[in-house]
This record gives C-alpha cells, structure tokens and sequence, in this order.
C-alpha cells in the first residue's frame, strides 16, 4: 500500500501536547497505554507447541546437517515450560517497544471524540515527503477478524511473517475505522524528534477560541503551517474544514 501524502495525529490540549508542538518532537507510546487490550498482545497459541518444538527440531538438524530422531519431536513437560517462558519475554519485549499511531483520516468523527478530546483538542497534519522518516518507517494497520495466533515459526525476523510485525500491524477489524498508520521504535514511554515536518494544525470544532489563538500564535511564524478549524456539516453527520484566522486578526 502506497503511503498517504498526509498522515494526522489527534491531540488533547495539555501541557505536553503544546511543549510538542513547539520543540518538534512525539511521543512514542509503550502497547501497555493502549487502550485495546488485544493490541500487540503476544498470542503465542497453546495449541501451536507441538508445531514450534518440530520447527526447533528442524533448525537443529538443518544447523548440523543431520536426521534427528523423531522422537525429538514428542512435546515434553520441559518444553511445555519452556514455551510459557518464551511467551513471557515476548510480552516484556512487546511491553518496551515504542508505537506512533497516525491516520490517514484528518474527519473521522470517532477519532476527534476519543483521541482529540471530544473535538476540544487538535489535530495535527504531517506532511510525508521524501526526506521525512515516515516515507520510510511509517507502516500500515492491517484489520482482520481472525484473532493472530503466533508459534516459533514466527520468532525469525526472516520469518514470512515474524511476531513483530503480526503482533503490531493487526487490529481487530472493530478498529478499522481509524486508518491507522504506524512507526515502530525498540524503546517507548518517550519523546522522539518528529519524523516529518508539520504542514497543518486542524483547530476542534469544540476547541476554546484561547487554545486556537494560543497554538496560532506559537506557530505562525513558520509560513509551512497551515492552520485549519473543524466545523459540523449542517445536511449530513460529518465534519468540514475551513482555514482558520484568530478573532482579534478580524477586527
């Protein structure tokens, strides 16, 4: 899938969004913030540990150039254990890993009310160019409404598809709504240089006009930024845009 020419990040008005905005930088979230519990879980299936113990057998004897026995391939208590122990650091390695979650979808009505404080906060338009990181980082969500069930077969990171990429590019399809876009770092719960240039602010239909005019006079000095306000669409349930210009500016 080709790459949208911007991406969006819905924003709440606080102390950090603005201190962002301003420094230029991101915040790349820990899945353990997220707040579906299904997202990046490691689903390391039970029911796979017969088909993960034949595929360490297979690495083994290709490794030596040998025929193992078959009876190597019989689950034991031992790996039964081991498994769990393999499920349990995958989480913690999942838990670290650092997400940046973007839209294609700068309207979407849900997406104001949950992730830009019921339309009071902003919305911030990235534009993705060749230059920028996410031309090169930034990976699509994949929806689907099969439950991803991993085994060791997808631990090699030359795996068709290995469990990074199950676990943090599926959603349920529930989700598929938001058009998710997403850069992937191995550290999370911290800030990051922004890996595109801001080309627009899209004030909330709800945003107080102090928070526009606040964000407007932070950022107008750049002549890159647009700066855009959401409107209700009076005939249809769905959201406009129109260029925005501070009250004081008018008179």
């Amino acid at each position: 899938m080709r790459i949208p020419a911007f991406l969006y990040k819905y924003q709440s008005v606080t102390e950090y969004s603005l201190k962002s905005l301003v420094e230029g930088t991101v915040w790349l979230s820990s899945p353990e913030s997220f707040n579906d519990p299904f997202d990046c879980a490691i689903n390391l299936d039970p029911k796979k540990l017969e088909e993960s113990v034949a595929h360490a057998v297979e690495l083994v004897a290709k490794k030596h150039g040998t025929q193992l026995d078959n009876s190597l391939r019989l689950v034991s208590a031992q790996d039964e254990a081991a498994y769990v122990q393999l499920r349990d650091s995958l989480a913690a390695q999942m838990a670290s890993i650092g997400v940046l979650c973007l839209t294609e979808s700068p309207n979407e009505i849900l997406m104001w009310s949950h992730y830009a404080q019921y339309h009071k906060g902003f919305c911030i338009e990235y534009r993705v160019d060749d230059d920028s990181l996410l031309e090169r980082m930034a990976r699509p969500v994949r929806y689907t409404d099969t439950y991803p069930s991993l085994s060791a077969k997808n631990l090699a990171a030359d795996a068709d598809e290995n469990f990074i990429d199950i676990c943090v590019y599926t959603k349920a399809r529930q989700w598929s709504y938001e058009k998710e876009w997403r850069v992937v770092s191995p550290v999370g719960a911290k800030l990051y240089r922004a890996p595109a240039p801001i080309s627009a602010i899209i004030f909330g239909a709800r945003m107080p006009e102090a928070g526009k005019r606040d964000i407007y006079q932070t950022l107008s000095a750049d002549p890159s930024i647009e700066f855009r306000e959401a409107h209700l669409l009076e005939d249809t349930f769905g959201i406009g845009f129109r260029p925005y210009w501070p009250i004081h500016a008018l008179k």
